[in-house]
């Protein structure tokens, strides 16, 4: 017996984005959409992906997940000039 259904996950919103991912099959659906006022949600990009590509972008997402995080952990950090240790002059 085939299961043809397609399994559809909560949506993840932002302002006025959207992100939905489907899996259908073999492949992981992935569509954003933003609001328009009016007209609602608009479908903007889809992206179909086998198993080995969402592998790769599950690197690709946490590797820039990474990258922002850690900037925005050195914005709240200790200001670079109270990290230098001045020596007296001998």
């Amino acid at each position: 017996m085939q299961n043809n259904q397609a399994v559809k996950f909560v949506p993840a919103v932002g302002a006025n984005k959207r992100v939905d991912l489907v899996l259908e099959g073999d492949q992981a659906v992935i569509q954003l959409s933003t609001w328009s006022e009016g007209l609602g949600w608009c479908g903007q990009k889809t992206l179909s992906l086998d198993a080995d590509m969402l592998d790769e972008m599950h690197k690709l997402i946490s590797a820039a997940r990474i990258r922002i995080n850690g900037k925005k952990s050195l914005k709240t950090d200790i200001p670079q000039s109270h990290r230098i240790l001045k020596f007296p002059n001998i």
